[in-house]
C-alpha cells in the first residue's frame, strides 16, 4: 500500500514539474527581449506577440510549457517564422516595459500588428494553449497577405486581368506604378513586372509563380531578407487573383454568421 501511495505521489509530483515551468528559462524560437533591445525586435516590420511575465507568478509558470510548444511550432513553420516574432519580457525586472503598455497584471499578452504603431498593441484575449496562439497568428497572417497592395494599382490590376489588350494593360499599369512616392514605388514595379509576363506567358503565369514562390518560402532555405522580399511579391500577386478576395470575403461571412 505505502509503495503505491509513494508512486502516486511521485507521479503527481511529476505532473506538476511539467505543468509548472521557470518563466525565465530561455525558450526554443522566442525572443527574451529587454529595454535594449526590445524596439529593435519588435519594430512593425513583423508581427508580434509578446508575453509580459513576472517570474514568481503561478499562471506564468502553468503558461510556460505552451510559449515553448509556440516558439518551437513557428520556428517550424517558414511562413509563421518569416512573418512573426514570438517574445517575452520579464516585466518584473524591467517594470519600465511594462507600464509603458499597461500592463496590470501577469501575464498579460499583447500583439503588436505589421505595419502599425507599436505604441498601441492589441491586447490578446484567447485561449492560453499552443494551438490558440497559433489560430490567432494564422488568421493575423491570413488578413494581412495584401500589405504590399497599392489601391490605385489594384484598379489596373483588374483592368488588365479583363484586357484584350495585356500589352498595353501591361504599360498602363508601368506608368502609374512610375509615378508613385518612393516609399511605394518598389511594390508599384512588382505589379508592372508581374503583368509584362503574364502579358507574354500568359493569364496561368500568376497561378505558377505564386505557387513557385510559396514553395520556395515554405523550403525555409531563404534568409530573413529574400524571405522579406518573397512575402512582398506573393502579397502583390494576390491583387491579380479575384478569386482569394472572393474566398476570403465569403470566409468572412461564415465567421459572422457563426458567431451570431
Amino acid at each position: 500500500m505505502r509503495t503505491v501511495l509513494a508512486l502516486l505521489l511521485s507521479a503527481a509530483v511529476a505532473t506538476l514539474v511539467v505543468s509548472q515551468e521557470d518563466p525565465t528559462e530561455s525558450l526554443s524560437g522566442v525572443y527574451d527581449l529587454t529595454p535594449a533591445d526590445f524596439d529593435k525586435v519588435v519594430n512593425g516590420g513583423k508581427h508580434a506577440l509578446v508575453e509580459f511575465y513576472a517570474p514568481w507568478c503561478g499562471h506564468c509558470k502553468h503558461l510556460t510549457p505552451e510559449y515553448k510548444k509556440l516558439g518551437e511550432a513557428v520556428a517550424k513553420d517558414p511562413k509563421l517564422k518569416n512573418s512573426v516574432v514570438i517574445a517575452k519580457v520579464n516585466a518584473d525586472d524591467h517594470r519600465e516595459i511594462g507600464e509603458k503598455f499597461g500592463v496590470r497584471g501577469f501575464p498579460t499578452i499583447k500583439f503588436f500588428g505589421r505595419g502599425k504603431p507599436t505604441t498601441s498593441p492589441e491586447d490578446y484575449q484567447g485561449g492560453r494553449t499552443s494551438e490558440a496562439f497559433l489560430g490567432f497568428l494564422h488568421e493575423k497572417v491570413a488578413a494581412d497577405k495584401g500589405f504590399a497592395r497599392i489601391g490605385s494599382l489594384d484598379t489596373l490590376a483588374r483592368d488588365f486581368l479583363a484586357a484584350a489588350d495585356k500589352t498595353g494593360a501591361a504599360a498602363a499599369l508601368k506608368t502609374a506604378a512610375e509615378k508613385l512616392e518612393e516609399a511605394q514605388r518598389a511594390a508599384g514595379m512588382l505589379y508592372s513586372k508581374f503583368a509584362e509576363k503574364a502579358a507574354a506567358k500568359g493569364g496561368e503565369f500568376f497561378k505558377t509563380e505564386t505557387a513557385r514562390l510559396e514553395r520556395l518560402l515554405e523550403s525555409g532555405k531563404v534568409g530573413a531578407n529574400k524571405a522579406a522580399e518573397i512575402s512582398q511579391k506573393l502579397s502583390v500577386l494576390t491583387a491579380f487573383s479575384p478569386d482569394d478576395d472572393e474566398e476570403e470575403e465569403a470566409t468572412k461571412e461564415k465567421l459572422s454568421a457563426a458567431e451570431e
